[in-house]
């Protein structure tokens, strides 16, 4: 019976080992490494959209530009739009003061 006692300690012993070993060493080992891999996935295609962009604006730069004046109308008319549409522009022409949501 003692025998058993013993041989019992010693595998909670080697398992408290075991889970301290793992907890304090392999795990952050293994967070490490994955870590640095998808820091360098991330690097490695930041880089390469990049090149793909240059790339692009070197080849068609008409195209780029035209793009950007195309994004800049469309944002200039959904802010007309939005701003037209909360009451500002009509109260503009009569000359009041835009109407709010909040109590005075």
């Amino acid at each position: 019976m003692n025998r058993v006692r013993e041989d019992v300690s010693t595998l909670r012993d080697d398992i408290r080992h075991l889970i301290s070993h793992t907890t304090r060493q392999t795990l952050p080992n293994g967070v490490r490494e994955l870590a640095g891999q998808a820091k360098q996935q991330i690097a490695n295609r930041g880089a390469l959209a990049a090149s793909g962009i240059r790339d692009l604006g070197a080849r068609h730069p008409a195209g780029l530009i035209g793009g950007a004046v195309v994004i800049g109308l469309l944002a200039a008319g959904a802010y007309a739009l939005t701003h037209q549409h909360n009451g500002h522009q009509s109260a503009k022409l009569d000359g009041t003061e835009p109407e709010t949501d909040i109590p005075c």
